[in-house]
């Protein structure tokens, strides 16, 4: 009986640390999956329309949430061109509201666009949510009300001309 408490402890334990888990930041080919309250910036390349080859330049923890207010106030518009795209995935106070944002300014020539899933708290399904393009140099905000744990944004293209 010892032994059958012993080992039903043992697996509740083992099942609880995997289902704890956090997610981690991963960079591949094509797909970002960021977990909250992380920034990053990293650079692409493109072919053929599509933006793949992602290397990871830079990563850090966010440690309080945003003030929009104050964001919007300081974005600095810069004309760079560049092959870096900069995300930032956390909590946001906007005006005493608790939301999670992502925010996103790239530096290609280009507007891009791309899709994304999200990961609500207490769920373990991933959920597809949209995505409005995103402009070369432009400070840009996606927003959820949800408690979400992370992001996987994939997909990523160069927006087509349209005639």
């Amino acid at each position: 009986m010892k032994k059958q408490t012993i080992l039903i402890l043992g697996i509740l334990l083992l099942s609880t640390g995997i289902f704890a888990q956090k997610s981690k930041l991963k960079v591949d080919n094509n797909e970002i999956t960021i977990p909250l309250n992380i920034e990053l910036k990293i650079s692409v390349e493109g072919k053929d329309g599509k933006l793949n080859d992602f290397k990871l330049l830079n990563q850090a923890k966010v440690k309080k949430p945003i003030d929009m207010m104050k964001a919007l106030d300081n974005v600095e518009k810069t004309d760079i061109v560049s092959n870096e795209i900069e995300l930032k995935f956390c909590y946001a106070d906007f005006m005493g509201s608790k939301i999670v944002v992502l925010t996103t300014v790239h530096h290609l020539e280009k507007p891009i666009t791309f899709k994304a899933k999200i990961k609500i708290k207490g769920r373990t399904e991933y959920i597809e949510t949209s995505i409005v393009d995103k402009y070369p140099n432009v400070f840009s905000i996606e927003q959820w009300q949800d408690e979400i744990e992370t992001i996987v944004l994939y997909d990523f293209e160069i927006v087509k001309e349209q005639n």
